[in-house]
């Protein structure tokens, strides 16, 4: 869910298999391309310890859980038996006490497409809370990275403990975690199903929801929500989109999906007022010197031709590779480069042995990778032999989406009642706060006057300054201080109050 670092050329080996999570010789990419990789950081888990044991005996699922593998219907299948150690209780569970349901669906328009997700019941009252589906970026990465690290029932220590998070986002909403496009995580397909733009995302996000409401009628017709991260500011508008399309024109066997509400936090939605305005975090409110006052001068001279080059791009994918590579190496990568801070967080410097992006996130890849995590997610090792972070293969196809721009799926929704959150941690270089506050204010849209109008509100969280925050017309942008592009992971609390007002359709 991040943009990815400068890197010359990556080799990823030799295999031509294209399905599950294979790294192929197609994705030993281009000299000097960029690309969007999911990147998350090792932080201190200050919860109390908890303990994930596989205890070795198989036993049928705990009441209101299910785990299954099934495609379509609904199967119970025995599930492990995992003790967590809360305090002096143990209780026999997996990511939380509540219901939960691990597996695939299998899309009914695609050969041989299976999406894996995972599903957490509400903490509070999962009868009544809304219904929340959350996507990574990448394109390519996988959402589990965000259940284990960001705003899921538990967290993964360095040691391979999961430890319980009071901050979830299923405190206040059912939540599914899906991975997405095929390939991606524990996802899986044939070779002719792989995607390489949003019109195919938004279907197939469209087609899986319907195979998940057949699998669980108890959701339908509950509010429903998109929430995404990263390159999710793609996924996020062309699923809301495909949804919004769909429901006008239901056949027989479809359900109607409830789409109440979308957000995108430190997002890729509009390249061409994004990348505009990405000189500007030289500026910041950090007092971080990034560049020198002649290459600020230099970058800031290649605005314009980098934004033609966007636009040329919505027309003639031709020169889309051209937009990515020019944008991206002038006005970017300087801010981090030069001063040699983590990109995804300029309060943090970046270096000294740590994984792409500045981050070390090895011990979610050997959790996830654990026989025994795979074999309860109900994962099948013949078809999905390892579990990454991102897939790089992936990645490559989405090459011509990267510089396109979808802010033009979001007024059809303003306009139709379907309210739009676009948040920004202000540390992030990659998808900068100014630039994600710079496409809301040029939407076209009825309530624009309003909204550029509206007064920019300081969001106070326990008498503490958190933000600001500008709503009007069911548009919300918010400026989240001390967080870098994972805001969720960086503020916690904030992330999650941030959540429940606007499911509650009222402001931070």
């Amino acid at each position: 869910m991040a943009w990815g670092r400068s890197y010359e050329t990556i080799s990823l080996g030799e295999d031509s298999s294209l399905t599950g999570n294979g790294r192929s010789s197609h994705a030993k990419f281009a000299s000097r391309r960029r690309y969007l990789l999911t990147l998350f950081g090792g932080f201190a888990l200050l919860y109390a310890g908890i303990q994930l044991i596989p205890s070795g005996k198989t036993n049928p699922p705990m009441e209101n859980t299910v785990v299954t593998n099934a495609l379509i219907s609904p199967t119970i299948v025995p599930e492990k038996k995992f003790i967590v150690k809360n305090g002096t209780d143990e209780v026999e569970t997996f990511c939380g006490i509540v219901g939960q349901e691990s597996g695939y669906i299998k899309l009914p328009n695609k050969k041989d497409d299976n999406y894996f997700y995972w599903f957490f019941e509400s903490r509070r009252n999962s009868d009544k809370d809304p219904l929340v589906l959350w996507l990574t970026g990448g394109p390519g990465c996988s959402s589990m990275m965000a259940l284990l690290l960001e705003n899921g029932p538990c967290l993964v220590d360095k040691d391979l403990n999961t430890q319980l998070n009071p901050m979830s986002w299923n405190n206040i909403a059912n939540m599914i975690w899906l991975d997405q496009p095929s390939g991606v995580g524990f996802s899986y397909s044939d070779v002719e199903d792989l995607d390489s733009n949003e019109d195919q995302v938004g279907e197939n996000i469209w087609y899986f929801l319907q195979g998940w409401f057949e699998k669980n009628p108890k959701f339908q017709g509950r509010p429903f929500y998109i929430f995404g991260e990263s390159y999710g500011g793609h996924f996020v508008p062309a699923a809301a989109h495909a949804i919004f399309t769909h429901n006008k024109k239901l056949t027989d066997s479809e359900q109607l999906i409830a789409l109440e509400g979308v957000a995108v936090g430190n997002g890729l939605t509009d390249p061409i007022h994004q990348y505009a305005h990405a000189v500007d975090m030289a500026e910041n409110s950090y007092n971080l010197t990034l560049v020198n006052a002649s290459t600020f001068n230099d970058m800031k001279s290649k605005v314009p031709t980098c934004v033609d080059l966007i636009k040329n791009c919505q027309t003639n994918v031709t020169n889309c590779g051209d937009a990515q590579e020019f944008c991206q190496v002038e006005l970017i990568d300087p801010l981090f480069l030069d001063s040699a801070r983590n990109p995804y967080d300029i309060r943090m410097p970046c270096g000294g042995g740590q994984s792409l992006g500045c981050y070390d996130f090895s011990h979610i890849e050997a959790f996830l990778n654990s026989p025994g995590v795979m074999d309860k997610l109900g994962v099948d090792p013949a078809k999905v032999v390892e579990w990454q972070e991102c897939n790089f293969d992936i990645n490559a196809r989405f090459g011509n989406d990267w510089m396109k721009v979808y802010s033009q799926y979001v007024p059809p929704l303003l306009e139709s009642g379907i309210r739009v959150m676009i948040y920004a941690g202000d540390a992030d270089l990659m998808c900068n706060w100014q630039g994600n506050e710079a496409w809301t204010l040029n939407l076209e849209w009825s309530g624009k006057a309003a909204f550029n109008n509206a007064t920019n509100h300081p969001t106070m969280i326990q008498g503490k300054h958190v933000g600001n925050s500008r709503t009007s017309g069911g548009l919300a942008f918010l400026r989240i201080f001390e967080a870098g592009h994972m805001v969720p992971m960086d503020q916690p609390e904030v992330s999650l109050a941030m959540v429940d007002s606007f499911l509650r359709n009222e402001q931070l």
